[in-house]
């Protein structure tokens, strides 16, 4: 890992999380605010204050470590079980303090839905791909489970498949787990059981199945000034073979020219009905151009402003429900603590996005932002699902709980908290040592 590695790294991490957590942490300020609870702290970061400025009752302040910040209000410490004064939390009725509670994980989900409706107006690409099985490898789980080249994967574990990414996905995330798969061959509909092997991940533990995409080997554009462009090579033309190896797929294509980084290659393809070879030449920097400027077919996707919303709110649930899901197989004999990732993942995934470019990054922003939302909302102690948890037993028993039961319940919520920290971190540190030792 080279330098320029680990800076853009830091810097994704700090970006993204910093500003999600910081987002959090405003929507409890203005909700607050509004109820006209005494507002005692707005910091952005932890630590030692840097700077800031006063305002009324609320100290403004830049602190040490940027990552996020927090929100002191007056009276809201489990030790100050008594309203005081009417601004402070305590003081304040249960709905409001609910709503206040609320506010910050409900911002969370608000920037997760904002930022994918903005991905989708701005326009999304992405490549055609069917849920079509393309390859299938010898005595793996998809081979064992009986699915051949050519099948359509209609659904896994009940959820539809629209293209191979959603495959990708559920098998990925379900490493051990018996996995119900409706699948189409030869216009018959047939039913079958894919349990994918536990492999480790560039990120930590996921699935495996040996399946792979099916791409039709056809050039969907020609990027300018590369090999393919040089070669007179166009759009829409068909790959039919390099170096006189047939392609039937656009994976083979990659493959087969993956050796042959240095060397030109002689590419035979259709074009308008009629088959011709042309000669591509290697390209400047085969790391950066594997396939020497020819790119799939892709699509689009670009939509308006309500279409875009409701496009949104349909993939974010479609993602909470797979996160969900991941939650609840940690209570499951076939789930793992070993599957959480923490800090340096999450470092490692920012810089990759951050290297890629700003749309990278805001669509991981979406992301983990919605699993910070959602997060937030479990009824944990410490966490704001916790408070609320609280609030709602009050409400229901009609009678606030002691500061004893308090302290004991905020205590045994922390405990389990530093545990989880203390998991995560060494699965970090596990999954990246191993993963340097192994080049």
């Amino acid at each position: 890992m080279n330098l320029e590695t680990i800076v853009t790294n830091l810097a994704g991490f700090v970006i993204v999380l910093g500003f999600l957590i910081f987002a959090h942490e405003s929507g409890h300020f203005f909700v607050a605010k509004f109820f006209k609870v005494r507002v005692l702290v707005f910091s952005f970061g932890f630590g030692k204050r840097l700077f800031g400025f006063r305002h009324g009752d609320t100290d403004y302040r830049v602190s040490l470590i940027p990552l996020g910040g927090y929100v002191r209000m007056a009276g809201d410490m489990p030790e100050e079980n008594n309203a005081g004064t009417p601004d402070e939390f305590l003081s304040k009725p249960k709905w409001q303090r609910f709503l206040i509670l609320f506010a910050g994980p409900f911002m969370n989900i608000v920037i997760a839905i904002t930022f994918v409706a903005g991905l989708a107006m701005l326009g999304i690409e992405t490549l055609v791909s069917a849920p079509i099985v393309g390859e299938v490898q010898a005595g793996k789980p998809a081979a064992k489970a009986g699915l051949q080249t050519g099948d359509r994967l209609i659904s896994i574990k009940g959820e539809p498949t629209s293209d191979f990414e959603d495959i990708a996905m559920m098998i990925s995330m379900n490493a051990g787990t018996p996995l119900p798969v409706v699948y189409e061959r030869d216009g018959q509909r047939r039913t079958t059981i894919l349990t994918p092997e536990r492999t480790s991940g560039d990120y930590g533990p996921v699935g495996r199945a040996g399946i792979g995409n099916y791409i039709a080997p056809v050039v969907g554009r020609v990027e300018p000034d590369t090999p393919a462009a040089a070669a007179g090579i166009q759009s829409g033309d068909r790959i039919l073979a390099v170096n006189q190896k047939p392609v039937p797929e656009m994976t083979e294509f990659v493959r087969a020219i993956q050796p042959l980084e240095q060397a030109p290659i002689a590419l035979q393809i259709e074009r308008a009905g009629k088959t011709q070879t042309l000669t591509l030449a290697p390209a400047a920097d085969p790391r950066k151009d594997p396939t020497r400027g020819i790119v799939p077919p892709t699509k689009i996707l670009q939509l308006s402003l309500i279409p875009a919303l409701q496009y949104s709110v349909k993939e974010n649930w479609k993602m909470l429900r797979l996160a969900m899901a991941a939650l609840g197989r940690l209570f499951r004999p076939e789930g793992s603590v070993k599957e959480l990732s923490g800090p340096i993942n999450i470092a490692r995934i920012s810089g990759e996005m951050f290297r890629r470019g700003w749309l990278y990054v805001v669509g991981l922003m979406a992301m983990i932002s919605l699993q910070l939302g959602v997060m937030n909302l479990l009824p944990i102690p410490v966490l704001d699902g916790g408070h609320i948890m609280i609030l709602l037993i009050e409400g229901i028993a009609r009678r606030d709980l002691s500061l004893r039961v308090k302290e004991r319940i905020q205590q045994a919520g922390f405990m389990a908290l530093a545990a989880l920290m203390l998991v995560v971190l060494y699965n970090d540190v596990i999954t990246n040592v191993l993963r340097l030792r192994n080049g």
